[in-house]
Protein backbone atom coordinates (compact mmCIF):
# COMPACT_ATOMS: atom_id res chain seq x y z
CA UNK A 1 0.00 0.00 0.00
CA UNK A 2 1.52 3.16 -0.93
CA UNK A 3 2.29 6.08 2.19
CA UNK A 4 -0.55 8.47 2.85
CA UNK A 5 2.12 11.11 2.01
CA UNK A 6 3.67 9.90 -1.62
CA UNK A 7 -0.55 9.11 -2.73
CA UNK A 8 -1.51 13.16 -1.21
CA UNK A 9 1.17 14.31 -3.24
CA UNK A 10 -0.22 12.35 -6.23
CA UNK A 11 -3.28 14.09 -5.43
CA UNK A 12 -1.91 17.57 -4.90
CA UNK A 13 0.16 17.23 -8.36
CA UNK A 14 -2.86 16.10 -10.35
CA UNK A 15 -5.58 18.86 -8.91
CA UNK A 16 -3.90 22.15 -8.56
CA UNK A 17 -4.72 22.66 -5.19
CA UNK A 18 -3.79 25.93 -4.05
CA UNK A 19 -1.31 25.57 -0.82
CA UNK A 20 -1.44 28.82 1.32
CA UNK A 21 -4.47 30.20 2.82
CA UNK A 22 -5.95 33.15 0.63
CA UNK A 23 -8.97 34.17 3.09
CA UNK A 24 -7.91 37.57 5.16
CA UNK A 25 -11.16 36.55 7.52
CA UNK A 26 -9.73 35.78 11.22
CA UNK A 27 -9.20 32.20 12.22
CA UNK A 28 -11.50 32.01 14.72
CA UNK A 29 -14.86 30.21 14.24
CA UNK A 30 -18.51 28.77 15.55
CA UNK A 31 -19.97 25.41 15.36
CA UNK A 32 -23.27 25.50 15.88
CA UNK A 33 -26.69 24.51 15.03
CA UNK A 34 -30.20 25.33 15.66
CA UNK A 35 -30.92 22.37 17.86
CA UNK A 36 -32.35 24.82 21.14
CA UNK A 37 -35.35 26.53 21.70
CA UNK A 38 -35.21 29.08 19.60
CA UNK A 39 -34.93 26.67 16.34
CA UNK A 40 -32.27 28.90 15.15
CA UNK A 41 -28.67 30.22 15.62
CA UNK A 42 -29.39 32.71 18.71
CA UNK A 43 -27.09 31.28 20.95
CA UNK A 44 -24.26 32.19 18.28
CA UNK A 45 -25.59 35.66 17.50
CA UNK A 46 -26.40 36.88 21.29
CA UNK A 47 -22.96 35.36 22.68
CA UNK A 48 -20.17 36.23 19.85
CA UNK A 49 -21.66 38.42 17.54
CA UNK A 50 -19.54 41.40 19.71
CA UNK A 51 -16.71 39.40 19.75
CA UNK A 52 -13.97 40.86 16.78
CA UNK A 53 -12.10 37.26 17.43
CA UNK A 54 -14.73 35.09 16.26
CA UNK A 55 -15.55 35.49 12.45
CA UNK A 56 -17.07 32.29 10.85
CA UNK A 57 -19.42 29.82 11.54
CA UNK A 58 -20.74 26.80 10.45
CA UNK A 59 -23.52 24.08 11.35
CA UNK A 60 -23.09 20.56 9.72
CA UNK A 61 -25.42 21.69 7.29
CA UNK A 62 -27.17 24.15 5.67
CA UNK A 63 -28.71 26.71 5.70
CA UNK A 64 -27.97 28.92 7.91
CA UNK A 65 -30.85 29.13 10.39
CA UNK A 66 -30.26 33.22 10.52
CA UNK A 67 -26.86 33.11 11.66
CA UNK A 68 -26.10 37.03 12.21
CA UNK A 69 -24.47 38.42 8.82
CA UNK A 70 -21.21 39.55 10.59
CA UNK A 71 -20.47 36.07 10.44
CA UNK A 72 -19.20 34.37 7.43
CA UNK A 73 -21.25 31.42 7.05
CA UNK A 74 -19.77 28.05 5.50
CA UNK A 75 -22.29 25.74 4.18
CA UNK A 76 -21.55 22.23 4.91
CA UNK A 77 -22.60 18.94 2.90
CA UNK A 78 -22.71 16.68 5.85
CA UNK A 79 -23.13 13.00 3.83
CA UNK A 80 -24.34 12.19 0.74
CA UNK A 81 -27.82 14.25 0.10
CA UNK A 82 -31.21 12.46 0.01
CA UNK A 83 -34.10 13.60 -1.73
CA UNK A 84 -35.68 15.29 1.28
CA UNK A 85 -32.54 17.52 2.01
CA UNK A 86 -32.52 21.25 0.63
CA UNK A 87 -30.95 21.81 -2.69
CA UNK A 88 -26.90 22.04 -2.09
CA UNK A 89 -26.67 23.88 -5.36
CA UNK A 90 -28.22 26.71 -4.33
CA UNK A 91 -26.87 26.85 -0.82
CA UNK A 92 -23.14 26.82 -2.34
CA UNK A 93 -24.43 29.03 -4.70
CA UNK A 94 -25.66 31.55 -2.01
CA UNK A 95 -24.38 35.13 -2.38
CA UNK A 96 -21.31 35.42 -0.15
CA UNK A 97 -20.33 31.91 0.31
CA UNK A 98 -16.33 31.61 -0.56
CA UNK A 99 -16.12 27.98 1.34
CA UNK A 100 -17.83 24.85 1.62
CA UNK A 101 -17.22 21.96 3.61
CA UNK A 102 -17.53 18.79 2.54
CA UNK A 103 -18.39 15.03 4.59
CA UNK A 104 -18.76 15.26 8.05
CA UNK A 105 -16.48 12.06 9.91
CA UNK A 106 -16.92 9.64 6.96
CA UNK A 107 -14.23 7.94 8.24
CA UNK A 108 -16.36 6.76 11.50
CA UNK A 109 -18.77 4.74 12.35
CA UNK A 110 -20.37 7.19 15.46
CA UNK A 111 -23.60 8.03 15.38
CA UNK A 112 -22.71 11.88 14.83
CA UNK A 113 -20.82 10.52 11.71
CA UNK A 114 -21.38 9.92 8.05
CA UNK A 115 -19.68 6.74 8.28
CA UNK A 116 -18.70 6.08 4.60
CA UNK A 117 -16.10 3.89 2.68
CA UNK A 118 -13.38 5.26 0.96
CA UNK A 119 -14.67 4.63 -2.28
CA UNK A 120 -17.84 5.92 -1.86
CA UNK A 121 -16.64 9.13 -0.07
CA UNK A 122 -14.78 10.21 -3.22
CA UNK A 123 -17.44 9.19 -5.75
CA UNK A 124 -19.44 11.71 -3.52
CA UNK A 125 -16.91 14.22 -3.94
CA UNK A 126 -16.49 14.15 -7.41
CA UNK A 127 -20.30 14.41 -8.14
CA UNK A 128 -21.39 17.42 -4.89
CA UNK A 129 -18.01 18.99 -4.70
CA UNK A 130 -15.77 18.99 -7.56
CA UNK A 131 -18.12 21.11 -9.41
CA UNK A 132 -17.67 23.58 -7.62
CA UNK A 133 -13.98 24.06 -7.97
CA UNK A 134 -12.71 27.56 -8.91
CA UNK A 135 -16.16 29.25 -7.71
CA UNK A 136 -15.45 28.86 -3.77
CA UNK A 137 -12.98 26.89 -2.10
CA UNK A 138 -13.42 23.64 -1.27
CA UNK A 139 -12.56 21.66 1.92
CA UNK A 140 -11.44 17.78 2.11
CA UNK A 141 -13.53 15.91 4.61
CA UNK A 142 -13.77 16.73 8.19
CA UNK A 143 -11.76 13.75 9.96
CA UNK A 144 -10.77 12.57 13.28
CA UNK A 145 -7.04 13.15 12.80
CA UNK A 146 -6.48 11.72 16.28
CA UNK A 147 -7.96 8.43 15.57
CA UNK A 148 -5.07 5.97 15.60
CA UNK A 149 -7.41 3.33 16.43
CA UNK A 150 -9.29 0.35 14.37
CA UNK A 151 -12.43 2.12 14.12
CA UNK A 152 -12.52 3.69 10.97
CA UNK A 153 -15.70 3.09 8.26
CA UNK A 154 -15.14 0.01 5.76
CA UNK A 155 -12.06 -1.84 7.70
CA UNK A 156 -9.93 -2.27 10.35
CA UNK A 157 -7.79 0.59 10.30
CA UNK A 158 -7.17 4.28 11.48
CA UNK A 159 -8.47 7.40 10.39
CA UNK A 160 -5.05 8.33 8.39
CA UNK A 161 -5.39 4.98 6.47
CA UNK A 162 -8.95 6.09 5.55
CA UNK A 163 -7.90 9.57 4.15
CA UNK A 164 -5.70 7.50 2.11
CA UNK A 165 -8.01 5.50 0.49
CA UNK A 166 -10.08 8.56 -0.17
CA UNK A 167 -7.29 10.44 -2.01
CA UNK A 168 -6.14 7.32 -4.25
CA UNK A 169 -10.07 7.36 -5.19
CA UNK A 170 -10.32 10.77 -5.25
CA UNK A 171 -7.03 12.00 -8.13
CA UNK A 172 -9.70 14.06 -9.59
CA UNK A 173 -10.53 15.73 -6.78
CA UNK A 174 -9.95 19.64 -6.02
CA UNK A 175 -8.71 20.33 -2.53
CA UNK A 176 -8.25 24.06 -0.90
CA UNK A 177 -7.69 23.33 2.88
CA UNK A 178 -7.75 20.09 4.91
CA UNK A 179 -10.43 19.38 7.98
CA UNK A 180 -9.41 17.82 11.14
CA UNK A 181 -10.69 16.90 14.09
CA UNK A 182 -9.42 16.33 17.50
CA UNK A 183 -10.87 15.27 21.18
CA UNK A 184 -8.58 14.06 24.17
CA UNK A 185 -8.36 14.75 27.57
CA UNK A 186 -7.27 17.85 28.78
CA UNK A 187 -4.35 16.65 30.98
CA UNK A 188 -3.86 12.69 29.61
CA UNK A 189 -1.42 12.26 32.63
CA UNK A 190 1.89 11.01 32.62
CA UNK A 191 2.81 14.24 32.84
CA UNK A 192 1.95 14.93 28.90
CA UNK A 193 0.15 17.90 27.77
CA UNK A 194 -3.33 17.67 26.21
CA UNK A 195 -2.12 21.58 24.22
CA UNK A 196 1.23 19.61 23.16
CA UNK A 197 -0.85 16.71 22.02
CA UNK A 198 -2.93 18.82 20.24
CA UNK A 199 -0.76 21.40 18.69
CA UNK A 200 1.70 17.86 17.35
CA UNK A 201 -1.53 16.22 15.93
CA UNK A 202 -2.11 19.36 13.84
CA UNK A 203 1.47 19.95 13.05
CA UNK A 204 1.44 16.50 11.54
CA UNK A 205 -2.05 16.89 9.47
CA UNK A 206 -0.39 19.39 7.75
CA UNK A 207 2.93 17.70 7.51
CA UNK A 208 0.91 14.59 5.74
CA UNK A 209 -1.53 16.45 4.07
CA UNK A 210 0.67 19.54 2.81
CA UNK A 211 -2.69 21.97 2.54
CA UNK A 212 -3.75 24.44 4.86
CA UNK A 213 -5.34 23.59 7.50
CA UNK A 214 -8.75 23.73 9.08
CA UNK A 215 -10.30 22.15 12.64
CA UNK A 216 -13.45 22.33 12.61
CA UNK A 217 -14.10 20.58 15.71
CA UNK A 218 -11.40 20.32 18.48
CA UNK A 219 -12.16 19.61 22.58
CA UNK A 220 -10.35 18.75 25.62
CA UNK A 221 -12.42 16.43 27.80
CA UNK A 222 -11.91 18.16 31.01
CA UNK A 223 -13.98 21.04 33.75
CA UNK A 224 -14.70 24.07 32.27
CA UNK A 225 -11.56 26.09 33.84
CA UNK A 226 -9.38 22.99 32.50
CA UNK A 227 -10.84 23.43 28.62
CA UNK A 228 -10.63 27.29 29.45
CA UNK A 229 -6.64 27.14 30.38
CA UNK A 230 -6.01 24.55 27.27
CA UNK A 231 -8.20 27.30 24.61
CA UNK A 232 -5.54 30.23 26.31
CA UNK A 233 -2.66 28.05 25.22
CA UNK A 234 -3.53 26.60 21.83
CA UNK A 235 -5.24 29.74 20.31
CA UNK A 236 -1.72 31.79 20.75
CA UNK A 237 -0.21 29.08 18.76
CA UNK A 238 -2.90 28.64 16.15
CA UNK A 239 -3.14 31.75 15.37
CA UNK A 240 0.51 32.44 14.67
CA UNK A 241 0.67 29.60 12.33
CA UNK A 242 0.48 30.49 8.78
CA UNK A 243 -0.84 26.59 7.48
CA UNK A 244 -3.80 27.07 9.99
CA UNK A 245 -6.37 28.86 8.84
CA UNK A 246 -9.63 28.35 10.49
CA UNK A 247 -10.53 26.51 13.82
CA UNK A 248 -13.93 26.06 16.06
CA UNK A 249 -13.48 24.66 19.23
CA UNK A 250 -16.51 22.57 20.26
CA UNK A 251 -19.05 23.74 20.63
CA UNK A 252 -21.92 26.67 20.98
CA UNK A 253 -24.28 24.60 23.40
CA UNK A 254 -25.19 24.65 27.05
CA UNK A 255 -22.00 23.36 28.97
CA UNK A 256 -19.61 23.65 26.37
CA UNK A 257 -19.13 27.21 25.29
CA UNK A 258 -22.38 27.99 27.19
CA UNK A 259 -23.42 27.49 30.95
CA UNK A 260 -25.54 25.01 31.50
CA UNK A 261 -28.34 26.75 31.66
CA UNK A 262 -27.34 28.29 27.90
CA UNK A 263 -27.65 32.19 29.73
CA UNK A 264 -23.90 33.19 29.72
CA UNK A 265 -20.76 32.17 28.46
CA UNK A 266 -18.98 29.43 30.41
CA UNK A 267 -14.67 29.70 31.01
CA UNK A 268 -14.31 28.25 28.16
CA UNK A 269 -16.39 30.23 26.29
CA UNK A 270 -15.22 33.45 28.22
CA UNK A 271 -11.67 32.48 27.35
CA UNK A 272 -12.68 31.90 23.32
CA UNK A 273 -13.75 35.24 22.65
CA UNK A 274 -11.18 37.04 24.81
CA UNK A 275 -8.03 35.24 24.27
Amino acid sequence: MASLHSTVAAVLTAASIATAATNEIGKRGLAYNNNNVYGNATYANDFFANSSQVTWGYDWGYPSWNLSSVFEFVPMLWGLPSGNDPDWTAAVQTAGTVNILGFNEPDLTYSGSSNMLPAAAAQGYLTYMEPFGGSVRIGAPNVLWNNYDSTSSGGDYSSRVWTSYFMGNCTGCHFDFACIHWYEDCEPGNGESGADWFTSNVTDAYNTLQLPIWVTEFQCYGSDDQQATFLESVMPWLDSQDYVERYAYFGVFPGYLLDGDGDALSAAGKAYVSS
